[in-house]
């Protein structure tokens, strides 16, 4: 032993004290010596410095072994306590044994005395160790717990039966149930045997229970669990199974409430269809709107030109003997008349193509590729499996919308040299493809402006329970495709 044996020794006997540390000494054991001899004495020393041993005599004048026992014990001391005594009998040495004595040594057998001390302060230490990671783990066992129950979510931890072991305190919140009143129980046949719908789940469907059979983490969005008092409530939960030694022992589910979840989900889907009925109200208020306006400019406006230019050609030939300037004034007049019907031709087609209304929906896409082709020198070729479509009016107003906005863009864009319309009846489904040949869309950018004429020409499909799918890629042209669904009627090839 490298380091002073620290001993404290309860004897009234010098000699005999002397003999044991000649023998000790004797040993190899170099000695931290105290000889103490009643319980005053005992209690200062122990105050004063550790030791690593204490060794009493049985019986003293003032003092005895039982006495020093019981003074490490309210000093609340783990210290190796052996009796070295002279004469003690076998039941008197069990009934120390039982008060708390390590072991007792005969003065006469002192050789056995180091081996003794070494034994004990071995176990002593043993002992500190196995209270200090006691000590460590109770305070880790704490921590969890804190942090289980200061959780948002509730925590259930359940076996391979599905019996609870361990549940936090928003779990007893949301169920209603305690930790002992649920131990032991079941948690699917108690909580988890519903499905949203209201008909039963069995256990061989239910996620939980699946996470421990098949060993994998689940996350469900839709489920429903069941209170104390039998009202049911919409739960999201992780369920991931505790896996020891390479196999599952159990899991552990962390769920929520999700009632105020849907609550707002619903609100935030009635305002979208709120919102999406108003602008299906607002496109075709700003249709009739145009429909009318064209219907104003052509009828009213455009007739009152040709009038104006009736007049004046009839003045023109009733004026004699006139001067060039006259002349030159009506012909100028006669043009700005012919333009300004042409403007008003053109505002009238951009704003409601007529022929939409009167000759339907391929009369109006064939003349509107035409006027595109003629207009900006870009091929058009134009493909439809039928001459006329007996459409709803808004799906034929949404087809050559999309077609306009589609043609405007290559027009602005897309440095194209052609354009290909396809314009297809596929049996209760309206498809308008258009492609070109031009540079393709350029990659988003965060700063960029909102491309307006395509969202609002996915709006216009989505709001009629279609799809609009925009393909494009940089030099490889683009391709639009918006698909409708409509009521199929008998039609004419």
């Amino acid at each position: 032993m490298d380091a002073a044996l620290r001993i404290l020794h309860i004897e009234d006997s010098a000699d005999d004290a002397e003999l044991l540390c000649v023998e000790l000494e004797a040993a190899g054991y170099p000695l931290h010596y105290l000889r103490v001899e009643n319980a005053l004495q005992m209690a200062a020393a122990l105050r004063a410095e550790p030791w690593d041993v204490v060794l009493s005599d049985f019986n003293l004048p003032a003092f005895n072994a039982y006495g020093a026992l019981d003074l490490l014990k309210e000093n609340g001391l783990d210290i190796p306590f052996i009796v070295v005594s002279g004469c003690i009998g076998e039941m008197e040495a069990i009934k120390l044994m039982k008060a708390g004595a390590a072991d007792y040594v005969m003065k006469g057998g002192l050789t056995r005395l180091g081996p003794a001390i070494e034994r004990e302060i071995k176990e002593a230490a043993s002992r500190a160790q196995r209270k200090q990671a006691d000590l460590a783990l109770a305070a880790n066992r704490k921590l969890l717990e804190n942090i289980t129950q200061s959780l948002g979510e509730g925590l259930l931890v359940l076996d391979l039966d599905s019996r609870l072991l361990m549940m936090n305190a928003e779990a007893e919140r949301l169920l209603g149930w305690t930790a002992a009143e649920l131990a032991n129980c079941s948690l699917h046949d108690t909580v988890h045997y519903w499905n949203p719908d209201g008909s039963p789940l069995p256990r061989k469907d239910c996620m939980i229970h699946l996470s421990g059979c098949r060993g994998e983490a689940c996350r469900v969005e839709d489920e429903v669990m069941v209170r104390k008092d039998g009202t049911v409530f919409p739960v999201a939960y992780v369920c991931t199974p505790i896996i020891e030694d390479g196999r599952v022992i159990g899991t552990v589910t962390a769920f929520k409430d999700v009632t105020e979840r849907q609550r707002a989900e619903q609100k935030l889907q009635e305002s979208r269809f709120q919102l999406q009925e108003l602008t299906a109200f607002l496109q075709q208020v700003r249709e009739d709107e145009r429909r009318r306006i064209a219907r104003e400019l052509h009828d009213e406006l455009g007739q009152a030109l040709t009038a104006l230019r009736i007049d004046l050609i009839w003045l023109d030939g009733k004026l004699p003997a006139r001067d060039e300037k006259i002349g030159d004034k009506l012909s100028a007049m006669l043009g700005l008349i012919d333009k300004t019907v042409d403007a008003v031709r053109r505002i009238s087609e951009d704003l409601r193509p007529g022929m939409l209304d009167d000759l339907g929906l391929a009369a109006a896409i064939e003349h509107h590729a035409t006027k595109f082709a003629e207009q900006t020198g870009i091929a058009c070729e134009l493909r439809m499996n039928r001459e006329h479509y007996e459409l709803d009016d808004r799906i034929a107003t949404a087809l050559f919308r999309v077609l306009q906005e589609s043609l405007t863009n290559v027009a602005r864009h897309a440095n194209a040299t052609r354009v290909t319309i396809h314009l297809q009846d596929l049996a209760g489904e309206m498809l308008l493809i258009v492609k070109d040949n031009g540079c393709g869309l350029p990659a988003p950018a965060p700063e960029k402006k909102k491309t307006y004429g395509l969202i609002g020409m996915h709006e216009r499909v989505k709001l009629l329970g279609g799809s609009l799918d925009i393909a494009s890629a940089p030099g490889k042209g683009t391709r639009i495709e918006a698909s409708l669904p409509f009521q199929a009627e008998m039609q004419t090839p």
